[in-house]
């Protein structure tokens, strides 16, 4: 199989695309990796404030799992594509650069999971979602009961989860699991663009300390966030950037920020 994924950087963001020769543009191993390699490598890329994942197949994001090749695992090698998978999750949500994923068309199974992870959604209103692995006989494995557990009331997720029936982007933005509906592919790709243009804007270390607060504080009790926010919103007084964006401002300028997260990756 060819690489099913690709990646370029341009305009302070870089942009993610899968595309598998299969038809419906399945989740398979081969993508798993490719995504978890690009994104690595675009965390560490000073060029890019923002992440953008998309499908570079028209008309679809992903139909799901390949099926054909998941009737052949056994328990041993469900166990460790579910890793990857899992991996995957853990690290859109673990890196500190924002996250977006753009979807036009189908977005199910593993590839709805995928997109939960990410910090944010824009979809076209035809776009369609659902976890659609009961009707195969197993459950979603990527963290889908999770990851949608924590962004909307438990009733709906059992309904997705449990019938598998597909809901329409517009529904998702009305429950606040989608963020942007987009007319069209042409308007969906616009509003990416104009997400990057803002992130260059933006200090991009104190994006990536806003996304480690929330994603670590969001599971805690009131008071113990407040205090992580605390040591988060006073550790952001030691930095260039704060010094420089309150200047700016002053002085009635465009900040010119230099804190980067790449600095400190290990």
């Amino acid at each position: 199989m060819n690489n099913p994924v690709t990646q370029e950087t341009k305009n302070g963001a870089c942009y993610i695309s899968m595309a598998c020769e299969l038809g419906g543009n399945p989740i398979c191993q081969e993508m798993l990796d490719g995504l978890y390699s690009a994104i690595d490598k675009a965390e560490s890329d000073k060029n890019a404030n923002l992440i953008i994942i998309k499908s570079s197949v028209d008309g679809v994001f992903s139909k799901g799992h390949d099926l054909t090749r998941l009737q052949e695992m056994d328990h041993a090698e469900a166990k460790h594509y579910n890793l990857r998978g899992q991996r995957l999750i853990s690290q859109i949500k673990n890196i500190k650069k924002p996250v977006l994923a753009l979807v036009d068309g189908d977005c199910f199974g593993p590839a709805f999971e995928i997109i939960l992870a990410c910090d944010m959604v824009y979809a076209t209103a035809k776009s369609r979602f659902g976890f659609n692995e009961t009707a195969y006989g197993f459950i979603p494995g990527f963290g889908g009961t999770q990851l949608a557990a924590r962004k909307i009331y438990e009733t709906f997720v059992k309904y997705l989860v449990f019938t598998g029936e597909p809901v329409l982007s517009e529904e998702l933005f009305n429950k606040g699991m989608v963020s942007r509906v987009a007319a069209d592919k042409a308007e969906l790709e616009k509003l990416g663009d104009d997400m990057a243009a803002l992130m260059a804007k933006r200090s991009s270390f104190a994006v990536g300390l806003a996304k480690e607060t929330i994603n670590n504080t969001i599971d805690l009790d009131l008071n113990k966030g407040l205090l992580l926010e605390q040591n988060a919103f006073t550790f952001s007084f030691s930095t260039f950037d704060k010094t420089e964006g309150t200047k700016a401002f002053v002085e009635k300028r465009q900040a010119q920020f230099k804190d980067r997260w790449e600095d400190y990756r290990f």
